[in-house]
């Protein structure tokens, strides 16, 4: 034998399948109420009230006359219920979700133009700095242009030439040389001078220097 528990729990069930199952469902509270169930314990077992019960084993005594245990009007009222919960899930985003879709949509252009600003920040360096290297390389060249020009206008506008430091002290060794009290070694010393100015290709006056141009040299 099927226990009250049992019958209420399938009832139950029956009611939340719907209309079609309302009948089952009436049965079974029938049952449940003939092995001594309650209404109101039957009410609180398939989640509806005493009244909804009454009605419902009422349609099952007048067996079952009309389309629902609660006619026309209860039946519109339920459709009218159904809809409005359709409605309900067809709703666009709350107003919650469309302020977080909206901050979300907002982070994203900010980063986008703190993208783009760091990029443009970073071309800009880039435009400095190649910038900063041609004024450098332009004062680089004027300074050189200004020293030519002082050479040429302090020495008969010709450039000086120099001299590298092993040629330089053959020379100087040589000149050296010219003081000697043996005839062989300063002729010996005067012709290494001359062999060393000719390769150097520069004239005595560019081998020889004024005091004024040693002492800015110096300076």
């Amino acid at each position: 034998m099927i226990t009250v528990n049992e019958l209420l729990t399938r009832a139950k069930h029956e009611i939340e399948s719907g209309e079609t199952s309302m009948r089952a469902a009436a049965e079974d509270i029938a049952a449940a109420q003939a092995q001594g169930a309650r209404q109101r314990q039957i009410a609180e077992a398939v989640g509806k009230s005493a009244a909804w019960v009454n009605q419902l084993l009422k349609w099952r005594a007048s067996g079952y006359q009309g389309e629902t245990a609660f006619g026309p009007e209860s039946k519109a009222r339920r459709q009218r219920a159904q809809r409005v919960q359709s409605a309900e899930h067809k709703k666009p985003a709350t107003t919650s979700e469309q302020a977080q879709a909206a901050a979300a949509r907002a982070r994203a252009e900010t980063a986008k133009a703190e993208a783009a600003k760091a990029k443009a920040e970073a071309q800009k360096a880039k435009a400095n700095a190649a910038k900063a290297k041609a004024e450098a390389r332009a004062a680089g060249e004027k300074t050189k242009a200004r020293a030519d020009s002082f050479f040429r206008a302090a020495f008969g506008g010709k450039q000086k030439k120099t001299i590298h430091s092993g040629p330089r002290d053959l020379l100087v060794k040589a000149l050296g040389m010219l003081g000697s009290d043996q005839v062989g070694e300063r002729a010996s010393a005067a012709i290494v001078v001359e062999k060393q100015r000719s390769r150097l290709g520069m004239t005595w006056d560019e081998l020889i220097i004024s005091a004024d141009e040693a002492e800015m040299r110096a300076a």
